[in-house]
């Protein structure tokens, strides 16, 4: 049969039976996410203009794979330029080894030079098979450049959820029982922290576009864009603290899909501003955070090591090590631009 590479026809109940078929095959019972639901799916791309962004494989019409490409603005080393974040790569299982991936790869390649992109970044979880493409698309000459390696860090705040749901091993689930790790104490005094409201957004965009001149590479937000980030409803939330009519910190989370043996939501930490806040204001702000997001169900938290604001008030409130890595590389088509062991990088990740 004739397959056929072309933009995404919105056929999206097939897209996520796809991808959670193929996600099992490869990790198992070991925790996968589940980034098609309608829900996620709109928040991350209901917003897109450029629908040809989104691409699959068909074969007649059934959906083989798909990928998409997300326009963004970074902000390096003094210069703004224009690049996309690449996410949600998946292949039908019965397809592998098909070539299914590179075709969207030269597909993708279209793209980027149609619109004169400067690069594309992608996060890869390390082992995954989007790796071999990625070998693939090196040896046969492309720009691809290692930013960086990333761990991961994690917050328990249900253990016993959390031990049904993976299957956690005796040792693993002996350590944090006696650590305590999903411990989380009330807040000891009233604190100015709020939900994010869209009076807020003005002062927030201020607050997180003043990374641009902190953090190596940065995300360039238009007001609309942060606008969906920060508050989009059932999956992304946000803390402010306000004093004064200030606003000086905020913590924004997603809530994620998580799947093993059978689903559970996960929040992931997206975007940080502490630093307007004392040591002990910072901690407070991140347990206010951890108590919204356990009042959501959810039973634990991520956040990936990217270096762009201090960390000491998570390790404060039981944050410890993950044992997963991922690591940011990046298609470069600008040749005067190095993006190569980028020490600290201000984006989401997906």
């Amino acid at each position: 049969m004739t397959m056929s590479f072309e933009p995404f026809r919105g056929d999206l109940e097939e897209l996520e039976s796809m991808a959670l078929v193929s996600y099992r095959d490869e990790y198992g019972l070991v925790s996968y996410i589940n980034n098609y639901s309608p829900r996620y799916f709109d928040y991350l791309f209901g917003g897109l203009e450029q629908r040809d962004h989104l691409l699959a494989a068909y074969e007649e019409d059934k959906i083989m794979a798909f990928t998409a490409l997300i326009p963004r603005r970074y902000h390096f080393r003094g210069e703004i330029y224009r690049g996309l974040l690449g996410c949600l790569m998946v292949t039908r299982k019965e397809a592998f080894r098909r070539g299914l991936a590179m075709g969207l790869g030269a597909k993708a390649l279209e793209l980027f030079h149609k619109y004169n992109y400067d690069f594309a970044l992608a996060f890869l979880d390390s082992g995954h098979r989007s790796n071999q493409m990625i070998k693939k698309l090196k040896v046969a000459g492309n720009r691809i450049q290692e930013i960086k390696r990333m761990a991961v860090i994690f917050r328990a705040l249900d253990l016993g959820q959390l031990f049904a749901f993976d299957g956690t091993r005796w040792y693993q689930r002996a350590g944090m029982n006696f650590l305590n790790l999903d411990k989380l104490d009330a807040q000891s005094s009233p604190a100015p922290i709020r939900l994010y409201q869209p009076r807020d957004l003005s002062a927030c965009h201020e607050l997180l576009d003043s990374y641009r001149q902190k953090v190596t590479l940065a995300r360039v937000f238009e007001p609309e864009e942060l606008a969906r980030e920060l508050s989009y409803p059932e999956v992304a939330h946000t803390l402010v603290w306000e004093e004064a009519g200030k606003i000086r910190g905020l913590i924004n989370w997603v809530l994620v899909e998580h799947i093993a043996r059978f689903s559970q939501p996960w929040a992931w930490l997206n975007h940080i501003y502490l630093e307007g806040l004392e040591e002990k204001e910072q901690c407070e702000l991140v347990r206010s955070f951890l108590l919204h997001a356990r009042a959501q169900k959810a039973v634990a938290v991520l956040e990936w090591f990217k270096n762009y604001y201090p960390k000491k008030a998570l390790w404060k409130n039981r944050f410890v090590p993950y044992p997963r890595s991922m690591h940011v590389i990046a298609g470069v088509f600008n040749p005067n631009l190095d993006l190569t062991d980028i020490p600290d990088m201000f984006e989401v990740m997906l």
